[in-house]
């Protein structure tokens, strides 16, 4: 009887374990991916790593990179001008990036989460001039051809809380510059 117990106990544990992996994989883990974006009105071919993409006006797509070169080209669809011309880049890290094929403007914006005394002051440190407007809070501004070290990505959204709320947690994210407008003045307007 006791080792039916002890058998019992052992599959119930085991179960247990799957649950949390089936939990994690399907409602936490976070999904690294490059995106290759088009934030203009119009529409662009991009040959990546001898792959042809037509993007849409604002269309975002999933894309495999390889560490080390890749090559990208891109051409206005409007016109047929080339925006890039066999343009060579290098990665190192390949688990999260934007690749901007049309040199288009995007921002980070640093969030902070907790329980912070004067979290107004961690905003209020550093001041931004978009526009001829000032922004207060950690933005910066790109147009590389390669973005990385964020940790949301255009096609994701801050989460209102995160659950660790007894230190100072901060995320950053990235933004197309419309996209980090309405989003600022939406939260801190």
């Amino acid at each position: 009887m006791s080792g039916n117990s002890s058998l019992r106990g052992l599959l119930v544990a085991i179960s247990l374990c799957v649950i949390s992996v089936l939990i994690y994989k399907f409602f936490i883990e976070k999904n690294d991916e490059f995106l290759l974006d088009n934030p203009t009105e119009d529409t662009i071919n991009v040959i990546f790593n001898g792959e042809n993409y037509l993007l849409a006006s604002g269309q975002t797509l999933k894309v495999s990179v390889h560490q080390g070169k890749n090559t990208i080209s891109s051409v206005s669809g409007k016109d047929g001008k080339a925006i890039l011309k066999d343009t060579f880049f290098t990665l190192e890290k390949t688990n999260r990036g934007l690749i901007n094929p049309t040199g288009s403007t995007y921002y980070t914006f640093r969030r902070y989460y907790g329980h912070i005394k004067n979290i107004d002051s961690l905003y209020k440190a550093n001041k931004t001039i978009i526009g001829g407007k000032e922004y207060v809070g950690e933005i910066k501004e790109y147009k590389d051809l390669v973005l990385q070290d964020f940790y949301f990505n255009v096609n994701e959204d801050f989460p209102k809380v995160i659950n660790k709320v007894d230190t100072m947690e901060s995320r950053v994210k990235l933004f197309r510059k419309t996209q980090f407008l309405e989003f600022y003045q939406s939260t801190f307007e």
